[in-house]
């Protein structure tokens, strides 16, 4: 689960998520070279075809841009608990 925490505020959103969804995964972008922005993170649900994705400033700093799979809209915020309930609203929404 540690290697896609940064120390940052974004890991209170993953924290929340977790502490609400254990059925979720978030995985790291993977970058190939070290100075290319890997601040970008994919929070799936077994089973559901769509993931979100959560982008943030260098150490999980915030705004967060969250964005998601289809109709959804994307959503720019600094507050972790926003974050958190946006990320949990599209992901119990129906496709």
């Amino acid at each position: 689960m540690s290697d896609y925490l940064t120390g940052g505020p974004i890991d209170a959103v993953f924290a929340s998520l977790h502490a609400t969804r254990a059925d979720l995964s978030i995985e790291r972008l993977q970058v190939t070279h070290p100075s290319d922005d890997n601040n970008l993170w994919y929070i799936r649900v077994a089973g559901q075809p769509d993931d979100i994705q959560i982008d943030a400033y260098p150490g999980g700093q915030p705004p967060f841009l969250i964005e998601g799979n289809g109709d959804r809209q994307r959503l720019s915020t600094s507050d972790t608990d926003e974050a958190a309930t946006t990320i949990l609203s599209w992901l119990d929404s129906p496709r």
